[in-house]
């Protein structure tokens, strides 16, 4: 008993595989100092002229719903990669 209740203790299932929830790749750019206005199509959008954008994501707060003012880019490529790294970082 535990604060007035019988507790029911048992093993908890194995965690189920999940879906990524974008596309990711080894050639992936974290980016910080976000506004709040963007989302990820966004800042899809921005980083496309440098290259493929196979996924992109803005992350937010799990109770406000605010943006986080942070999130990651993959590209298809290296080479898209610094160029957009060189392009953007620092804009």
């Amino acid at each position: 008993e535990y604060g007035g209740r019988n507790l029911r203790v048992n093993f908890s299932d194995k965690p189920k595989p999940r879906e990524p929830l974008y596309p990711e790749t080894e050639f992936k750019l974290f980016v910080g100092n976000l506004s709040w206005s963007v989302n990820s199509e966004s800042l899809m959008d921005m980083f496309s002229g440098y290259g493929n954008v196979v996924g992109s994501r803005v992350l937010y707060d799990g109770e406000t719903g605010r943006s986080r003012g942070y999130g990651f880019v993959c590209f298809s490529s290296k080479s898209e990669m610094e160029a957009a790294l060189e392009s953007l970082n620092g804009v």
